[in-house]
């Protein structure tokens, strides 16, 4: 039988893990380091397009900023996820010739049409249920749903895809309170005048 002492550590120890005081310290520290890394890319994907569309990437990287600030790293997380996909959906659009219009087999154009309408149809389910949605992130997940599925319909499936996966990013920001995120916008707003 083991000394008291160990099974006294024990028991601390499991209690921290089912209280999950050790987990929520862990996914913190990863939600922040997979916001660090989405800021790196989306800094870089912004010096490269030359498309007026780069607003709506600026605004979710300043709420994303916010978020941080805030202590929603998680949330941080998805918003600059979503900005790199709209990024990369944006460059397609300026690059199209890169991954535009190519011949697509029968069989690969299945297997996009299962990946879009899956990524479509989960950014719809989760945008569903959140109660309310900032006016920022709901013009921007409206328009990525909308070129979403006008770049599918131009068989410009790269695009599509990643602007579905925009959507999908945004549908699963979880907001603490509207105002905040709005506050976000409020602020880019007045530094750029």
């Amino acid at each position: 039988m083991p000394p008291p002492k160990k099974v006294a550590k024990k028991a601390a120890k499991n209690l921290a893990k089912s209280t999950g005081h050790h987990h929520d310290k862990h996914n913190q520290a990863h939600d922040l380091r997979r916001a660090y890394e989405h800021m790196g890319r989306v800094a870089v994907l912004r010096q490269a397009s030359k498309s007026s569309r780069t607003d709506a990437i600026a605004d979710l990287t300043t709420l994303a900023q916010q978020a941080i600030k805030d202590g929603h790293s998680k949330a941080a997380g998805d918003l600059l996820r979503a900005s790199e996909h709209f990024s990369f959906a944006v460059l397609a659009g300026e690059f199209s010739g890169v991954a535009g219009n190519a011949r697509v087999s029968t069989d690969l154009k299945e297997s996009i049409t299962d990946q879009f309408d899956d990524l479509t149809r989960r950014a719809d389910e989760h945008w569903q249920e959140e109660e309310e949605h900032s006016e920022t992130l709901t013009a921007i997940y409206e328009s990525s749903r909308r070129d979403a599925t006008k770049a599918f319909k131009a068989r410009t499936y790269y695009q599509a895809l990643e602007f579905a996966r925009a959507a999908e990013a945004l549908a699963h920001v979880k907001q603490h309170g509207p105002l905040k995120l709005e506050s976000g916008r409020k602020k880019l707003q007045l530094e750029s005048a």
